[in-house]
C-alpha cells in the first residue's frame, strides 16, 4: 500500500467527477474542496528553520474541516483534555440508540431537523428513567451525547452514542448511585419502548406542522396514508436500543470517548488502494468479528462519504443534565462534595504545543535535526483561500515569525 493514499487523494482523483454528475449541497462541495487541498501547497504553507542548528523544514497548511481525517488529532486531544476535568470517580455506562431502516429517508431529507430530535429524544428518554420512581434513582444524570451516522462500510446508519455516569444529582444536591443491576444502567426493552414512543409522537408533530420534507417517490412517506401506516408498522417494531457493560473506570471512559468523538465515515488508513476507476477499504465486519475489503468505483467511494457531511455548525457532541454547560461547575462541585473528592484545578487553556506534549509527549516544534532547540517560522505562503491558516501564531513566544532568508 502506498503511504500516499488517503481521502485527500481519492477525492482529488474522482472528485471532479463526481461534482459534475451529481447535485451537491454546498456543504458538500465545500468538503470536497477543502479536503482535496488538505496538507498540499493550494492551501499555502510556511517554512521553519531551527534557531541553533539552521535545519529548515517546509509544513503545508492543513484544511482545518472537521470532516477531513488530517484535521482531527490536535482538535480531539484538546477536547478530551477538557473533558478529563468533569470526569467523577464513578462507573460509567455506555449506550446505543439508533432508528430503524425505514426512518433513514426521511433522515437524509431532513438532516438538521431530525438529528436534533434524535438528541432530544435520546435526552428526554433517559432523563425521564433516572427520575422515574420505579427506577429508584430519582435524580438528574449526565449524559454525553455524540452523533454517527454511518457503519463500518460507510452506510447511512444514524444513531447517538451514549456515555452516562452511573448515577446523578438529587434535588437536595446529592450524588445518587443508579440500583441498576447486572451492570448496566437501565433494562433496554422499556428503554427502547419509551425512546421510540417519544421519537414517531414528536415526528407526527412534526408532520402535521408541515416542516417534513417528505421525498415525492418515496412509498413509505409520499402521503399521508403512506406516511401513517409507515409510522404505525415502526410502533410495532423492536427499535435497536442497547447498552453496554460499565466501563472499568474513568481512563477507560476517556480512552473509549477519544476513539469516537472526532471520528468520521472513514479513517486514511483504511484506505488500502486506489486504482484509476475503484477504491478499495477495509472495514470490520462486527457480526463475524472479522476484518474485510471492500471495493467501489471512485465516485461511489465518495457518494459514500459525501452521505455523512453534518449540516453546517450543527453540534454533534451534546452534554446534558450535571454535564451541560448551563449547570455543570455548580453541580460537578456538589457531587465532588457529596463523593468526598477534592475539587479539580482551574482549566488551562493550552496551546496547540502544550496539547500535543501532554496528549503525545512530543514537542511538535522541536528541531528533530538537533533537539536542541525550536524551530521558528521564517515565510509564510499564502494560499487560494487569501491569507493562510495562523494557527501557528497561536504559541507566539515559541512561534515568532522573523522573515528572513
Amino acid at each position: 500500500m502506498s503511504p500516499q493514499i488517503g481521502l485527500t487523494a481519492v477525492i482529488e482523483k474522482f472528485g471532479p467527477a463526481v461534482r459534475e454528475q451529481y447535485k451537491l449541497s454546498a456543504a458538500q462541495l465545500k468538503v470536497l474542496q477543502l479536503v482535496s487541498k488538505c496538507r498540499t501547497g493550494q492551501l499555502g504553507s510556511h517554512k521553519e528553520r531551527c534557531t541553533s542548528c539552521g535545519h529548515k523544514r517546509v509544513h503545508y497548511n492543513s484544511c482545518g474541516n472537521r470532516h477531513c481525517p488530517n484535521c482531527q488529532g490536535v482538535n480531539k486531544e484538546r477536547w478530551l483534555i477538557d473533558r478529563s476535568y468533569d470526569l467523577l470517580p464513578v462507573r460509567y455506562f455506555h449506550g446505543v440508540f439508533t432508528v430503524p431502516s425505514e426512518l433513514r429517508v426521511l433522515f437524509r431529507y431532513n438532516k438538521k431537523l431530525l438529528y436534533s430530535l434524535l438528541f432530544q429524544c435520546v435526552w428526554e428518554t433517559i432523563s425521564a428513567f433516572a427520575m422515574d420512581k420505579r427506577q429508584q434513582m430519582e435524580a438528574k444524570p449526565g449524559v454525553i451525547a455524540i452523533l454517527h451516522t454511518w457503519n463500518q462500510r460507510m452506510q447511512y446508519h444514524p444513531h447517538i452514542h451514549c456515555i452516562i455516569p452511573s448515577g446523578g444529582i438529587t434535588k437536595k444536591g446529592e450524588w445518587k448511585t443508579t440500583k441498576g443491576k447486572d451492570n448496566f444502567l437501565f433494562h433496554v426493552t422499556p428503554l427502547s419502548t419509551k425512546f421510540k414512543k417519544k421519537f414517531l409522537h414528536h415526528l407526527v408533530l412534526l408532520y402535521k406542522a408541515g416542516q417534513l420534507s417528505i421525498p415525492q417517490n418515496d412509498n413509505l412517506w409520499k402521503n399521508a396514508s403512506c406516511f401513517y401506516k409507515t409510522k404505525s408498522k415502526l410502533y410495532d417494531k423492536d427499535w435497536v436500543v442497547y447498552s453496554k457493560e460499565a466501563f472499568g473506570g474513568p481512563s477507560q471512559v476517556m480512552e473509549y470517548v477519544g476513539r469516537y468523538t472526532h471520528k468520521i465515515a472513514i479513517s486514511n488508513h483504511r484506505i488500502l488502494k486506489m486504482t484509476d476507476t475503484h477504491v478499495t477499504f477495509k472495514y470490520l465486519d462486527r457480526k463475524a468479528a472479522k476484518t474485510r475489503t471492500e471495493t467501489l468505483k471512485g465516485e461511489l467511494f465518495i457518494l459514500r462519504f459525501l452521505q455523512h457531511i453534518i449540516p453546517k455548525r450543527f453540534i454533534k457532541i451534546r452534554h446534558y443534565g450535571f454535564l451541560s454547560t448551563r449547570s455543570k461547575k455548580a453541580d460537578l462541585s456538589k457531587i465532588r462534595r457529596t463523593l468526598n473528592v477534592a475539587e479539580k484545578p482551574p482549566k488551562q487553556v493550552l496551546t496547540t504545543r502544550e496539547v500535543m506534549i501532554q496528549s503525545q509527549g512530543k514537542d511538535p516544534y522541536l528541531c528533530p535535526k538537533c533537539r536542541q532547540d525550536s524551530m521558528v517560522v521564517f515565510e509564510i505562503t499564502a494560499g487560494i483561500r487569501g491569507s493562510p491558516r495562523p494557527f501557528f501564531s497561536k504559541d507566539k513566544v515559541i512561534r515568532t515569525a522573523i522573515y528572513e532568508n
